[in-house]
């Protein structure tokens, strides 16, 4: 329920309804021009209505009429001819804010912005339509399709996303945060909310134990949670490969929470791997918790622990709670690199504390760039890992952690349907948005507030005991229509899942660019665009070829001269890839001082090959008790890709059954005294000694209210909590379907 003042939940108590109400457009307000006004949410569904509660997604729909003022008529004022300098305050995607309540009291119960307006002629009406936060997710969707989640999964992995993963990260592409976002030069993000998969950037795999996912203890949202008796590591290829020497450095950065039952050491390492020949060199970085020691290495072994080593101690590490890690690269001329961990405890203040710089001795690297970048996280919970490019080592709260640099606005439930791959999607975030919802039952909405909330189908599946508010037809309840249909039963649920088991990562093309040889000055950047099809996966950014394998897949070739015979360059051209609107866009920025040139490139995108494809499923859940009553009442679900694995599948399948196994009340047209605490999602309890003769509890799953002419009506549309039990016929006799003894039909 919304919070309500004293002053405000003592007059609703005493059943007093002075009505109140409150427009602004644009920030003005208006309400004393307002002539009527209409709110109305509701769960919308493809589900039969009687069981409506169980999954949606609310879009909130405020209609004003306003009149004019100071002697002008609100269509001279308002409408879509008006000046500008008055109309702009109703114009289309202008911001409103409605409120309404009692005794003068009015609590914000809207937050959007204008869809329409309609002017009438020889009237003094102009009509405004609003729709709530979901008009800013109407940016196209776009979504990161990796196959290298596919690649290392084996039947096994089924961390790559989630659908939660997925509503975050349309969330955050429209400036709607649940934790702190990529910055404006990162390079490689992964909001581990629900998923692997990167953000920004791109996974090439995982291995070690099994990933969890957890809301408990997360810093911010959810967080992965790592194997305990070995690391859980992702391997991750930044969006943009930088080369190891320039002005500016690298920023590598994670969350963490240590609370929570241990069993072995509490370690994050990340490793980045640089190339520039045959040889890699790795520059890795670890924190351990337990010893409180944060360790850095630089060498040419995979195993970093043969390698040149510095170490700082830090002994708040110990500490239990929730922390911020950076490490800030640089490298200097001659391929040294310099490593300074920055450490943040969060808390009721976060501090950094500012360790050492640290520099390696006389092992340099040979002029490379990075290529791809391992998180590994073992007996603990990291959240929102980010690497970026930065000009100068943050100094400061702000730039080492981003506090106060935005602003929590969703919240979402617990990551409980994992996902193997990400399908391909069209339209707006927010159709994306709508269809994951009605895909996996669960709700999403915009509260009176602002803030987006995501409720997956667990959100039903306890039976409530305590109301959050009573209704009465002693003063409450003015109006109530109960109705029970055979269409809300649904006694034999099926769920159309896609199985991703047997899906393995082959059936791969190279897709090429092969133009004549284009020169890139010193710090000048090269833009080529390469087609790429919609069932094609994500290609990688490209290494640079060093050698002879300059036509293997994935390899980019940049040359010290035109001639297809000069030497291959490496580490002197930064490369980029994006792909957006069936395109792939890469940009390549030479580093160097010397001209090169770019002589082609080949890209690895993973083709759904129809042996390849997943395969159709279905999964039922019945009741024959139920049957036995009402008949076979069939409902068959379609997931559209959204569940991948058999458990999820199964676990929606009993989900529909339960929400439908008898077919509970709806009640309909509640119409009780205003009261402005109420939201969608909240339990009533309907006590009507009257009429209906019934005391039941009943969830909110529509809410409209109207005011006009200094009157508010509130009515709610309500779901049963549970059905009136198992029919008994007790002393019935019910006749059969036929007519005894009639003659069979000729």
């Amino acid at each position: 329920m919304q919070p309500a003042s004293s002053a405000l939940a003592a007059a609703l108590d005493s059943g007093e309804r002075s009505a109140s109400h409150l427009v602004r457009l644009g920030g003005q307000d208006v309400s004393t021009q307002v002539e009527s006004w209409s709110l109305d949410r509701a769960y919308a569904t493809d589900l039969p209505d009687a069981m409506r509660a169980f999954s949606g997604s609310t879009s909130a729909q405020l209609d004003v009429t306003v009149t004019g003022t100071g002697g002008r008529s609100a269509p001279a004022l308002y409408g879509p001819w008006a000046s500008r300098s008055s109309g702009d305050v109703a114009r289309p995607g202008q911001s409103v804010v409605a409120g309404w309540g009692i005794n003068g009291d009015a609590s914000d119960a809207f937050r959007g912005t204008v869809r329409s307006r309609s002017a009438e002629s020889g009237t003094d009406l102009v009509r405004l339509s609003a729709l709530d936060g979901a008009e800013r997710v109407r940016q196209p969707a776009e979504l990161p399709r990796p196959d290298g989640a596919l690649s290392d999964l084996n039947g096994k992995w089924t961390g790559a996303a989630s659908p939660v993963w997925v509503v975050d990260h349309l969330l955050r592409g429209a400036g709607i945060h649940t934790a702190p976002p990529p910055r404006a030069g990162s390079i490689l993000y992964a909001s581990l909310h629900g998923g692997a998969a990167a953000n920004v950037g791109y996974l090439e795999g995982m291995n070690g134990d099994s990933t969890f996912w957890q809301k408990t203890d997360a810093p911010f949202e959810s967080a992965l949670e790592g194997g305990f008796s070995s690391p859980t590591t992702i391997t991750y290829i930044p969006a943009l490969l930088p080369v190891n020497r320039r002005s500016d450095g690298l920023w590598f950065e994670f969350w963490a929470n240590t609370a929570g039952n241990l069993f072995n050491d509490q370690t994050v390492r990340i490793q980045s791997e640089w190339l520039a020949g045959a040889t890699p060199h790795y520059v890795t970085m670890e924190v351990n918790f337990t010893t409180a020691k944060l360790t850095a290495w630089s060498g040419t072994n995979i195993d970093p622990t043969k390698n040149q080593a510095l170490q700082w101690t830090w002994d708040k590490l110990k500490t239990r709670g929730t922390f911020h890690i950076g490490w800030w690269l640089t490298w200097s001329t001659t391929g040294v690199p310099t490593l300074a961990p920055v450490v943040t405890q969060a808390g009721s203040v976060m501090s950094p504390d500012f360790l050492s710089n640290g520099t390696f001795g006389t092992v340099p690297a040979a002029a490379g760039a990075l290529y791809s970048v391992s998180f590994a996280v073992q007996n603990m919970r990291t959240e929102c890992f980010q690497l970026s490019q930065m000009t100068a080592k943050p100094s400061n709260l702000a730039t080492a952690t981003q506090e106060g640099t935005w602003k929590r606005t969703a919240a979402l439930d617990m990551p409980v349907l994992p996902m193997r791959a990400i399908p391909a999607v069209s339209g707006s975030a927010w159709d994306v948005i709508t269809e994951i919802a009605r895909a996996t039952l669960a709700t999403a909405e915009f509260d009176a507030d602002g803030f987006f909330r995501w409720r997956n189908h667990t959100r039903w599946s306890t039976v409530p005991t305590v109301p959050d508010v009573v209704v009465t037809s002693a003063r409450e309840l003015g109006a109530l229509t109960v109705t029970e249909e055979i269409d809300a039963c649904r006694n034999y649920c099926t769920v159309k899942w896609s199985n991703w088991a047997r899906v393995a990562a082959d059936g791969i093309t190279q897709v090429r660019d092969s133009p004549a040889p284009v020169a890139i000055a010193a710090g000048a950047t090269l833009t080529r665009s390469v087609l790429v099809d919609e069932d094609m996966y994500d290609p990688r950014a490209p290494k640079t070829a060093y050698s002879a394998d300059t036509g293997s897949p994935n390899r980019l070739v940049i040359r010290s001269g035109s001639a297809a015979t000069s030497a291959t360059v490496a580490g002197a051209v930064e490369i980029g890839v994006r792909r957006s609107g069936g395109a792939v866009t890469i940009t390549m920025r030479n580093r160097s001082a010397s001209t090169v040139y770019y002589h082609g490139v080949s890209l690895i995108a993973l083709v759904h090959a129809a042996r390849h494809d997943p395969v159709p499923s279905l999964w039922s859940a019945w009741n024959t008790v139920s049957q036995s009553y009402y008949g076979v009442q069939v409902y068959e679900h379609d997931a559209k890709g959204w569940i991948q694995d058999t458990t999820s599948a199964s676990t929606l399948a009993v989900a529909l059954r339960e929400a439908g196994v008898y077919p509970p009340p709806l009640l309909q047209s509640v119409e009780i005294l205003p009261d402005p605490r109420i939201q969608l999602g909240d339990v009533v309890r309907v006590v009507d000694s009257t009429g209906a003769k019934l005391d039941t509890l009943a969830w909110v799953i529509g809410n409209k209210i109207q005011g006009s002419g200094g009157k508010i009506t509130q009515t709610l549309t309500l779901r049963g909590t549970k059905a009136n039990g198992v029919p008994t016929d007790s002393g019935l006799t019910p006749d059969p379907p036929t007519r005894p003894y009639a003659p069979p039909p000729t």
